[in-house]
């Protein structure tokens, strides 16, 4: 039997939607515990119906194009999820070979410092990103304080949005997961006293994102860990506001204190065409 083309291009499309039902049932199993447990603390019970929108500690809050943000969870920061086509270079067959220059996929700011408590939108100006902690959980450094869970956001679509309650004081570095290999991270620097960096040894950032956030092993002389370019050292951070990456507009231009540069590449290679 010949096998429906409509059906045959739907399975992929109807797998992903299974998938990302699964994360959106999980999420909310744990939301309604959390609130459970808070309910028996007060005394109270609430319908589901009744229940208010929370960020979730893990899970965040997540909403697409057509959602709005509830009025009680209003950001205080937002932080917007580019890709900036300029900046790859994909040559026509029989050359495969992709050239991504650092910057080309990035978090505007990639440094910002917000008060404890406050809520951070991240916005996907472009889809297939997300925003997720270096921690243990993920099998990577610890790079946020102390008690604070695994989390990360999902992969949301165009303009979407993701929220996330930055409680505890000290340093959070992020990295996009699918685009860590072409130097998508950022640092939130929570509150005046962040103390350090790195609190877990784990396998660090990928080598273009460690060119940002730092691989966060000692140098070969001396005991500090790399924690990354200058310009995203917590104390720079606090003193000189929200740090960009440099996108000049003129070829002499220099980035200014709120902007760091970064002059490296990666090119991928492709497979080349059989012979004929």
């Amino acid at each position: 039997m010949t096998p429906d083309p409509d059906t045959h291009e739907r399975r992929p499309v109807l797998k992903a939607i299974g998938a990302a039902s699964a994360v959106s049932l999980i999420s909310g199993v744990g939301v309604v515990a959390e609130d459970k447990e808070q309910d028996e603390q007060r005394g109270t019970e609430q319908t589901d119906d009744a229940r208010p929108p929370i960020i979730h500690s893990h899970f965040g809050y997540s909403g697409t194009s057509d959602d709005d943000i509830p009025e009680r969870l209003t950001p205080d920061e937002t932080v917007e999820l580019h890709v900036d086509e300029g900046q790859i270079t994909q040559p026509e067959p029989p050359d495969f070979d992709l050239t991504v220059e650092f910057g080309a996929f990035h978090f505007a700011p990639v440094g910002l410092q917000v008060e404890p408590g406050s809520i951070v939108e991240f916005d996907f100006h472009t889809p297939e990103h997300t925003a997720t902690a270096y921690h243990p959980g993920q099998e990577r450094q610890q790079r946020v304080p102390d008690g604070v869970p695994a989390f990360s956001s999902t992969v949301n679509e165009h303009h979407g949005f993701w929220l996330y309650r930055f409680e505890e004081e000290g340093v959070y570095d992020l990295f996009c997961s699918p685009h860590e290999w072409s130097g998508m991270g950022m640092r939130i620097v929570v509150g005046d006293d962040p103390g350090p960096v790195v609190r877990e040894d784990g396998r660090p950032p990928l080598p273009l994102t460690a060119a940002l956030l730092g691989s966060g092993l000692p140098p070969e002389e001396g005991g500090d860990p790399d924690i990354g370019h200058e310009k995203l050292a917590p104390q720079y951070i606090i003193d000189n506001g929200p740090i960009s990456l440099f996108h000049p507009e003129n070829e002499n231009d220099e980035p200014e204190d709120d902007e760091l540069k970064i002059d490296l590449e990666v090119t991928l290679t492709g497979p080349s065409p059989p012979e004929s």
